[in-house]
């Protein structure tokens, strides 16, 4: 999928175009339950065991919602956590370790 073509408000598309950049385009996936979201994007890891959920509000920050797969539950994710009014260096803390990216492959 081409993430800069995704349907989204400019700061959705400018979050997961630098994590594209930074971390590349094969280190996790879009998974968009959000579709007529503008303002949320959601994004998995390879194996869909990780998801999280990115919403802009506001002129600089975040809010982001954690959630892992819970193979013994009709619902397919269980909430992992929650976090409100997180600046960009820290939503990508937060990406990293919660989708488990390997920043070897960090530019």
């Amino acid at each position: 999928m081409n993430y800069k073509d995704i349907n989204k408000d400019e700061r959705i598309k400018l979050i997961v175009n630098h994590l594209v950049d930074k971390f590349g385009e094969t280190s996790f996936k879009l998974k968009d339950h959000w579709d007529q979201d503008l303002n949320a994007i959601g994004l998995a890891d390879n194996e869909d065991r990780y998801l999280i959920y990115i919403s802009s509000y506001g002129e600089n920050n975040f809010y982001v919602s954690l959630e892992k797969r819970n193979e013994e539950s009709e619902v397919p994710y269980e909430p992992a956590g929650d976090f409100d009014n997180v600046d960009l260096e820290e939503l990508e803390k937060i990406f990293v370790k919660h989708l488990r990216i390997k920043t070897t492959h960090a530019q």
